[in-house]
């Protein structure tokens, strides 16, 4: 018998801080803990040939959490493109983020536009990240392109 995968897996990444708080730990660590699980999880997908995996990591509501969570949230984000960009070479993954990276910091979208660059070309999984990311947002931003774009006229 023959297994058939689906061709885009999109997760949304949650419970992290209950994870942690259920520990005694910090929330930073139940983040921590998530990046290790989205490793093993992008590992095991490239290995399947799943064609996309998105993750949704980063909510337009999560700007709303304290300043030190947010700022520890992007240090994350930017060690790990930097520990895992090998991981992303080696696997043949193209990495892309969505949503409004206006939002971020500049060294966080550096980092982010340099890892797109590097893996623009590779033709295997494409991974995408949901980032300061909503979806009335979205929506918003399709409609103005499309008006600005004299598709249509209002």
């Amino acid at each position: 018998m023959k297994i058939i995968f689906p061709k885009h897996i999109a997760i949304i990444m949650d419970g992290n801080g209950r994870w942690a708080k259920n520990k005694d730990s910090k929330r930073i660590e139940g983040h921590k803990e998530g990046v290790r699980t989205v490793k093993k999880i992008t590992k095991y997908c490239a290995e399947l040939n799943i064609k996309h995996l998105t993750l949704y990591t980063f909510s337009n509501e999560n700007w709303l959490r304290p300043k030190t969570e947010v700022g520890s949230l992007m240090k994350l984000f930017v060690s790990t493109l930097n520990k895992e960009l090998k991981l992303l070479l080696d696997n043949n993954i193209r990495f892309k983020v969505i949503g409004d990276k206006n939002k971020l910091d500049f060294i966080t979208r550096k980092k982010i536009n340099d890892v797109e660059y590097l893996t623009e070309r590779n033709t295997g999984m494409g991974m995408n990240l949901a980032i300061s990311y909503g979806g009335r947002q979205e929506i918003i931003t399709a409609v103005n392109n499309i008006i600005s774009s004299k598709r249509i006229k209002i």
